[in-house]
This record gives structure tokens, C-alpha cells and sequence, in this order.
């Protein structure tokens, strides 16, 4: 009975230390949130975004780094992304579309925490509409619809396009069996002619590129000289396939990639003058990210 008795107040004790860490830990957390939203008045002033997927991966990943305790990488990140997303909320909603179900919103709600508004996006064009009248900031895509956007690919542009590529992110594992697991990739797409430039670091960088005319024959001479993968798309909403060999649009991913205007140049080497290439987004990853 007296062993009993000094466990229990050897617990009591332990856990009156916990609840003065909580105590402490909600203070810095308040303090964090009045630090937000000062850089959300200057962020207002300047026109600048409320979600920067640089910053928010940098500060990630110095802490992972930093960290000699019992924390692993991805409750580390699992935290911090909930802290992120109150943060924002200070400096006004970021306001996300998820297409492709209740996928799409879990991956969402993964990735940007529980603070920032979403709502269900049926198609990619109603997304594509949504984005242009301004009533979302982020469109939640999977990676396999983003050419269903068709018509903002068609003709040559004047090496900028409509949407920037800013992020991407994974379903769970535990789900990739699961029916939800048909749409296991995603793109985080806002409008933007310019893609968020990586700041100086050791981050690691991922781009998406679109190439247009590149025909089917070609795509192992492209990727053996430049590396990277193909994107899995349906080519168009409702769309076949194109015949073999048939010139077409792809998606491209790479990390690290070469200048533009090399890309540009192997480009016209290898499918011809008529095909084009141009980049959709360039944005940090976690380390393990694969093509």
C-alpha cells in the first residue's frame, strides 16, 4: 500500500510539471500568434502572400535538424504545421479548395492544420473558376487532373502561365489500399504568372514543367538527357488517350533542375522547333520526397 501511495504521488508530482510546461508553452505560443499577425499587417501593406511554403519548410526542417530530443521528423512537422496554420489565421484566412473528395480534403487539412477555411471543389474547372474570381487562395488538385485545365495550355505562351505549382503532398500509406487511394498525389496550385523563387539554403527543390508537341517516341531520349519523371495526367476532362506516337502536352518533374533556357534548348533538339516547355511551379520538399 505505501509503494502504491509513493507512485501515485510520484505521478501527481511528475504531472503538476507537465501542466506548468503546458502553461509555459501556451504563453510562447500566444506571443508567436501577436509576432504573426504584426508580419501579416506588414504582408498586407507590401501585397504579399499569406502562405509561403519556403518559409514554413525551411523552419521545418532547421528544427528537425536542431532537435536532440524524443521528437521524430514527422511530429515534429505534424506540430508545427498546426502551429503554422494558427499563425496564418492571424493574418487572415487562407482560404483552400480541395478537388478530388474526401482525399483531397484530408490531404488539405494534412498539410495546412485545422485553422484555414476549406470547402469541396467538384471538378478542376471549378476550381480553374474559383481561382480566377478570387474566392479560394489554393486550389488542392490531384496531380493526375491538372492537364484537365486544358485550355489555359493551349498555344504557345509567353513563357508565363496562369497557375503556379506551389507545394504538393502525399495521401497517408496506411490509405493507399483504401478506395480514397485512386487520387494519392496532389499539387497545391494557386494564380500567379511568377513561381515562388526558392530562397538561398540547402532546401531541396522540386519543379513542374509543362512540355507541349513532345511525342511519345521522344520521352526516353528527353529523360535520359535531363532525368526527372512524367507526371501521371488524364490528358483532358473526358479525354482519350492520343494515339501512339501523336504529339501532346505532359507534365514533367524534376529536382534540381537545369537552367530554363537549357531546358528550352534540348527542347527544340529533341522534339523539334514546334514544341515548347515552360515551368509551372519550383517549391520546397522534405527530405524522402519522391519523383
Amino acid at each position: 500500500m505505501d509503494s502504491d501511495a509513493t507512485s501515485l504521488g510520484e505521478i501527481d508530482r511528475l504531472r503538476r510539471r507537465l501542466d506548468e510546461m503546458d502553461r509555459q508553452i501556451l504563453a510562447l505560443l500566444n506571443q508567436r500568434m501577436e509576432v504573426a499577425k504584426r508580419i501579416g499587417e506588414r504582408k498586407r501593406r507590401e501585397s504579399q502572400l499569406i502562405f509561403d511554403p519556403n518559409r514554413e519548410e525551411a523552419v521545418i526542417q532547421d528544427l528537425v535538424k536542431q532537435d536532440a530530443g524524443a521528437l521524430s521528423p514527422v511530429g515534429i512537422r505534424a506540430i508545427f504545421q498546426e502551429i503554422f496554420s494558427l499563425s496564418r489565421a492571424q493574418q487572415g484566412v487562407l482560404r483552400i479548395g480541395c478537388c478530388g473528395g474526401a482525399a483531397g480534403l484530408l490531404v488539405a487539412h494534412l498539410r495546412f492544420g485545422s485553422s484555414d477555411g476549406y470547402r469541396m471543389i467538384r471538378s478542376a474547372e471549378e476550381g480553374r473558376r474559383l481561382l480566377v474570381e478570387e474566392s479560394i487562395d489554393i486550389l488542392v488538385l490531384p496531380t493526375r487532373r491538372l492537364l484537365d485545365l486544358s485550355h489555359w495550355f493551349t498555344g504557345k505562351p509567353d513563357t508565363r502561365l496562369p497557375v503556379t505549382v506551389c507545394g504538393e503532398s502525399d495521401l497517408p500509406h496506411l490509405l493507399a489500399n483504401h478506395r480514397m487511394g485512386r487520387c494519392s498525389r496532389f499539387y497545391f496550385i494557386r494564380v500567379g504568372t511568377e513561381p515562388i523563387r526558392p530562397q538561398a539554403g540547402s532546401l531541396t527543390q522540386k519543379a513542374v514543367f509543362l512540355l507541349s508537341g513532345c511525342s511519345r517516341e521522344a520521352t526516353d531520349r528527353w529523360q535520359h538527357r535531363f532525368g526527372g519523371c512524367w507526371a501521371q495526367t488524364n490528358p483532358c476532362a473526358g479525354g482519350d488517350e492520343p494515339p501512339e506516337g501523336d504529339a501532346r502536352v505532359r507534365l514533367w518533374e524534376v529536382f534540381e533542375p537545369p537552367p530554363v533556357e537549357i531546358l528550352q534548348e534540348g527542347c527544340r533538339e529533341i522534339y523539334g522547333d514546334s514544341a515548347w516547355i515552360a515551368l509551372l511551379g519550383t517549391y520546397p520538399v522534405s527530405l524522402g520526397t519522391r519523383l
